[in-house]
């Protein structure tokens, strides 16, 4: 095991629904030196196991993961199908289980608001559900905000269908081998806090950091904690992977 980082070390960056790159730009900042931030456009893909496949083909040979919300299913998909490709992981606010019924009947109500012509209107639900009344960040509504009006309907459309219709992950959570970092708001909705419980207690050796004052987008709503514990998760992960 070297004690050196090399500088090539690959990390992709995995947006979650009507998030741009902006999501994680504190953190890209932060790892860069020593670690390369890499996203791949899977913004046409019809499903989870699409935008996994489209990563895989343009990804190097080695990399690691951080993904946020619908991102983290991805990586998870990525790890089902393609464990030894990556040295490790980070999910943020995200599950490994399946769809609930109840989700499922909400997001078709957003679909028919939105191919309706009523897309403004959800703007603000959207960030009110994500960004946390108590976060310290007073540039998170208004980032979040920015993303999701920049979304066509058709990307709405086909990232909420491709959520819906997602895998459930709990099996193969227990074949996980690389180091694993899960991220959580300590005000986000009880689906999502409990998922990256759920993960953690299931995956052996994996990390968990609750942040206070933080709903379901950590990377923008408590950046530098965010940041700080990614880089250093990384840096302890890749030394292994050396």
């Amino acid at each position: 095991m070297s004690s050196e980082v090399n500088s090539n070390k690959s990390v992709v960056f995995i947006p979650g629904a009507l998030c741009s790159k902006e999501i994680f730009a504190d953190q890209v900042a932060g790892i860069s030196p020593p670690f390369r931030a890499l996203f791949i456009d899977t913004e046409q893909s019809e499903t989870i196991a699409e935008m996994a496949e489209t990563l895989l083909a343009q990804a190097p040979l080695r990399f690691a993961l951080v993904g946020i919300s619908m991102g983290g299913y991805v990586a998870l998909e990525v790890l089902r199908i393609a464990p030894d490709r990556v040295w490790g992981v980070v999910l943020i606010s995200t599950t490994a289980r399946a769809e609930m019924p109840t989700q499922s009947e909400e997001r078709k109500r957003w679909i028919e608001r939105i191919e309706s012509g009523r897309y403004e209107d959800l703007v603000d639900e959207f960030v009110d559900d994500c960004v946390s009344n108590e976060s310290t960040s007073n540039d998170a509504r208004r980032c979040f905000r920015e993303m999701v009006k920049a979304h066509s309907v058709d990307t709405f459309s086909r990232q909420m269908s491709a959520s819906a219709m997602r895998p459930d992950f709990q099996e193969s959570l227990k074949d996980i081998r690389c180091p694993v970092l899960l991220i959580g708001g300590s005000d986000d909705s009880e689906f999502f806090r409990k998922g990256v419980q759920e993960i953690s207690a299931s995956v052996i050796g994996s990390e968990i950091l609750i942040l206070p004052n933080c709903g379901h987008l950590p990377t923008i709503e408590s950046p530098s904690s965010t940041t700080k514990s990614i880089k250093q998760f990384l840096l302890k992960a890749a030394k292994y992977e050396s």
